[in-house]
C-alpha cells in the first residue's frame, strides 16, 4: 500500500536527503510576516519565543498565520508548505516539561531547544515530547511523559485525536513519527558532550550548530565568521554526519548559503528576509524555486 504523504514536509526532506532551508527567526505575533512566509519558499520558520515574551495565547493566532490555506488546497493533502517550528524559551538544561508540552499542544511541528549541551537535558526534553506509547510497539523507550491532551493541536493539523496521537512522535526515534526536535549546540561544553548525546539519547531529529552562542561561549563576542567558531562548527556537523543525524548550519557573509550546502548541512538556516539568497541556496542544493 502506498504511503501517505508526510504531514511534516521537513521530516520528508530530511528523510529523503535533500536540504531543507528555515527562516529563522520570525517574532511571535508578528502576524504580517508570519502571512508573508506562509507564501515563500522556505520550508520552515521557526517562531522565535526564546528572547521574547512566552506568549502562548499568541502562539495560536501565529500558528494559524502560518497556514496558506490556498497552498494547502492546491497540493491536495494536509502538508504545509512552509511548516511551523517554535524555539522555545527554557534552555534544555532546564528540563521545563510545561512549556514543551504547551507548545506541541497547540499545534508545533518542531521544536528548537536552545542549548542542548547535556545528555540528561536532551534525554528530558525527548521524554517530554513523547506520549506514553501503546503497548506492543517497538519503540517504547524512551518512556514518554506528555500530558494526553491532544484536540488543539489535531485541530491545527487537520486530523482526529486518535490520528494525532499516532503521528505526534519523533523521527525518526518512531519512523513514521511527524514532530522533529531540532537542538541548538551553542557552547563549548555541547560540543564536547554531542557524542555522547547523539549515542545515548534516541529522539533528537537535527541538531543545529549555533554559531551565534557559541561564539560568545568561545570568547569572541558573537563573530559567528571567526575561524575557531568556524572550527568548532565544522566539529559539530562532523559529529552529527558519524552519526548519521542531520545537522543546520547558519549561512553568513563569510559562510554564504551556498558554501553550506556544499559543505553538507542538510537544514541551511538564513534571515526570513533573505529570499535572494534562498533562491541561491535552493539551485546549488538541486531544489530550483
Amino acid at each position: 500500500m502506498p504511503r501517505k504523504p508526510r504531514l511534516n514536509k521537513v521530516v520528508e526532506l530530511l528523510e529523503s536527503g535533500q536540504t531543507a532551508f528555515c527562516a529563522a527567526v520570525v517574532p511571535n505575533g508578528d502576524h504580517a510576516q508570519l502571512a508573508a512566509m506562509s507564501e515563500s519558499d522556505f520550508d520552515m520558520v521557526m517562531v522565535e519565543m526564546e528572547h521574547q515574551a512566552f506568549d502562548l495565547d499568541g502562539l495560536r493566532h501565529s500558528l494559524q498565520h502560518l497556514i496558506s490555506r490556498r497552498r494547502v488546497a492546491l497540493k491536495g493533502n494536509l502538508q504545509p508548505d512552509v511548516m511551523p517550528f517554535v524555539r522555545i524559551a527554557p534552555n534544555a538544561r532546564e528540563q521545563n516539561q510545561w512549556v514543551i508540552k504547551q507548545t506541541l499542544d497547540l499545534g508545533a511541528y518542531g521544536l528548537v531547544l536552545p542549548h542542548l549541551d547535556t545528555v540528561e537535558g536532551a534525554a528530558a526534553a525527548v521524554r517530554a515530547a513523547r506520549y506514553p506509547q501503546a503497548r506492543g510497539v517497538p519503540d517504547v523507550e524512551p518512556a514518554g511523559e506528555r500530558g494526553w491532551f491532544p484536540w488543539p493541536a489535531a485541530h491545527h493539523w487537520g486530523v482526529s485525536g486518535d490520528e494525532y496521537y499516532d503521528l505526534a512522535d519523533l523521527w525518526p526515534l518512531d519512523p513514521d513519527g511527524e514532530l522533529l526536535l531540532l537542538g541548538i549546540v551553542e557552547s563549548a561544553r555541547g560540543v564536547a558532550n554531542l557524542p555522547d548525546i547523539l549515542r545515548e539519547v534516541k529522539g533528537i531529529g537535527a541538531i543545529w550548530a549555533g554559531s551565534g552562542d557559541l561564539a560568545v561561549s568561545l570568547g569572541f563576542r558573537g563573530d559567528t565568521d571567526h575561524p575557531e567558531v568556524e572550527a568548532a562548527v565544522q566539529q559539530i556537523r562532523a559529529t552529527c554526519q558519524q552519526a548519521g543525524v542531520p545537522c543546520g548550519g547558519l549561512a553568513s557573509r563569510g559562510f554564504p548559503v551556498e558554501a553550506r550546502v556544499e559543505q553538507g548541512f542538510e537544514l541551511v538556516i538564513l534571515p526570513p528576509t533573505a529570499t535572494a539568497e534562498l533562491g541561491r541556496g535552493r539551485r546549488a542544493a538541486g531544489r530550483e524555486a
